[in-house]
Formats: structure tokens, C-alpha cells, sequence
């Protein structure tokens, strides 16, 4: 089972019409599939892949546009001003919002740094940084990764 979700803001109209079209389509036509066949195997899903396409998306854009979000739902009272203290809150005003937060990001090409991604899911996520380019990022580059992840010791925040 592949699921497809969009992050990132299709209503930019510098995204041709019939590309936003396209990907809301798939968006839509993967999660469509993947309830069906979760419904078949009695709601098993353990076994999806979420394949995330990062489109016209950035973390700072991002959190700034579930704040709006959160302040515009506070000025229409539809939720206190305490709920300004509630991650949860913002979290699931967040693009991000129907995926869970990574627990491995691999940063290709030699950089080490985020560039603005998944700037708010990211607290908790192991980094792994590769001196490969993407397109030479192949098998062996991943099983590495995954090797190197395996013996990290996850704490969460905690020591």
C-alpha cells in the first residue's frame, strides 16, 4: 500500500492549474486506495508507505501559516487564547499534519543543515548526513543510512 501526500502550498499560482489538478488527483486517488485495501485486511496499517512530495513547501512557511491559522481560530472565538500553549494545536494546522514526524532525515550532497524542511517535525528526528548526491544516492547509500540508524539509541529529548 503507497499513500501520496502533497506538502506545500498548491494554491501558489506560480503552479500551472492543470499540475495542482494532477497532484490533488493522485493525493487523493492513493489515499482512496490505500482505505480500500486497509478495509480488505480488516484495517491493517502497519503497511502503508507514505511517499511525501515536498512541493512549493518550506518549514518556516509552513509554521507560519498554522499560526494564522491558530490565531484566526482564536479572533473568531472558536478556541481560547490558552490554546496559544498548545503544540497540538498548531501541529495539526501544520501541512504536515496527516503524517507522522520523521524519525530519520537524510540530508544528501554533503550538506549539513535542514534548508528549511520539516523545520518543526524535525525536533526528534535522527539526522544522517551523505556526502552522495542525490541521484547517486542508490541501495547501498540507504542500507547505510539504515545500518547507521539502527545503532542510535532513540531518548526523545531525554537523556
Amino acid at each position: 500500500k503507497i499513500q501520496i501526500q502533497v506538502l506545500g502550498d498548491l494554491d501558489d499560482d506560480r503552479i500551472p492549474e492543470g499540475t495542482r489538478r494532477e497532484l490533488r488527483q493522485l493525493e487523493l486517488e492513493s489515499e482512496a486506495n490505500c482505505h480500500r485495501r486497509m478495509a480488505k485486511e480488516d484495517g491493517d496499517n502497519h503497511h502503508v508507505l507514505t511517499i511525501c512530495l515536498a512541493i512549493n513547501y518550506g518549514g518556516r512557511a509552513d509554521i507560519l501559516q498554522a499560526t494564522k491559522q491558530l490565531a484566526q481560530s482564536i479572533a473568531k472565538g472558536e478556541l481560547p487564547m490558552e490554546a496559544l500553549n498548545d503544540e497540538a494545536e498548531l501541529s495539526k494546522r501544520m501541512r504536515t499534519s496527516r503524517m507522522p514526524d520523521p524519525d530519520l532525515i537524510v540530508r544528501t550532497g554533503g550538506e549539513k543543515r535542514l534548508s528549511n524542511f520539516l523545520l518543526w517535525d524535525a525536533a526528534y528526528a535522527e539526522l544522517y548526513f551523505s556526502d552522495a548526491l542525490w541521484p547517486d544516492f542508490d541501495e547501498g547509500a540507504l542500507e547505510e543510512a539504515l545500518r547507521w540508524y539502527g545503532k542510535r539509541k532513540r531518548r526523545f529529548g531525554g537523556r
